[in-house]
């Protein structure tokens, strides 16, 4: 069950679709190269934590915004908040496909602090074993985040062909194989490591409720980065995150220059604003839309 993307895949045209809590981001591509993008807002009890708390109201809000710009509902790709979601890195004995599931299954509930009956499970194998065993990167998504999701499409008449996990689609739309991406919105912080192209760490953290201001936000991401590098070297003590590896920095929050300058003047290394990953983004906020194009990448 694919959940990176991991390698090349063809460009298909699709519609994508980022649900935050403060606007509903789109992003369209036709013969590989981004076609429009724009976003709608959202009254702000709409998507709590995450969650889209009146999934006929979201449904109306899409099915209008497909009208209006005349998107393409037949390959629809939206993503999930992180918040809540739980990744774990198993090492197993080398399985057959026929006890793949049941296995995996048995082995999450050892590992994941909550109930699996309020998880939906997607996992992936992962290099790096050997021929007794196998690497599988297991990810729990809280069954109410999807759930209300899906019947927000299925209101607004629209059936997804895939959902991905926000940190995920970063990964992909980022394009490194070390890397430290940080994604600031006004009540969402996520903070990524990537080491050999996969999230070997993944934290995302409500804001909502701590009431910052944008210059409080920023401090709270540097503060949030750092626990976080800290954290991993100590577990990696042979192989840290090195100091040249440099920090990607995106989100709603960061989309001005004054906010990226003040970030370049304090963190203790090289601070980079990503590249486009698809053509014809040209004129692409491109801070705003990571997320959306990551998801126009995904394998499908």
């Amino acid at each position: 069950m694919a959940l990176f993307g991991i390698g090349k895949a063809k460009m298909r045209d699709v519609t994508t679709l980022s649900i935050e809590s403060t606007d509903l981001r789109y992003l369209s591509t036709s013969g590989g190269k981004v076609d429009k993008w724009g976003s709608v807002p959202l009254q702000p009890t709409l998507v709590e934590r995450g969650l889209v708390t009146n999934a006929n109201e979201m449904g109306r809000i899409i099915r209008t915004l497909f009208a209006e710009e005349g998107l393409d509902d037949k390959r629809v790709v939206s993503s999930l908040s992180a918040l809540r979601s739980i990744p774990r890195l198993l090492t197993l004995p080398t399985l057959q496909a026929s006890v793949m599931e049941q296995t995996i299954a048995r082995e999450a509930r050892k590992e994941m602090p909550v109930s699996l009956e309020d998880l939906y499970l997607s996992w992936q194998s992962m290099p790096g074993a050997n021929e007794n065993q196998q690497r599988i990167y297991v990810l729990g998504v809280p069954r109410d985040l999807v759930d209300a999701q899906i019947a927000s499409l299925e209101a607004a008449g629209i059936r997804p062909s895939s959902m991905d996990l926000k940190p995920l689609a970063l990964i992909r739309a980022v394009g490194q194989r070390e890397a430290i991406i940080l994604c600031l919105e006004s009540d969402v912080l996520d903070v990524v490591l990537v080491v050999d192209g996969l999230p070997a760490i993944v934290r995302t953290f409500s804001l909502a409720r701590d009431h910052l201001d944008a210059q409080g936000r920023l401090d709270r991401m540097i503060e949030e980065l750092s626990q976080t590098v800290r954290f991993y070297n100590d577990s990696h003590r042979s192989a840290p995150i090195h100091p040249g590896t440099a920090a990607y920095v995106m989100g709603k929050s960061v989309a001005d220059g004054d906010a990226v300058e003040y970030l370049r003047n304090v963190m203790d290394r090289t601070l980079e604003r990503p590249a486009a990953p698809l053509p014809g983004s040209n004129d692409l906020p491109l801070a705003e839309y990571m997320t959306n194009l990551g998801l126009a990448m995904k394998k499908l």
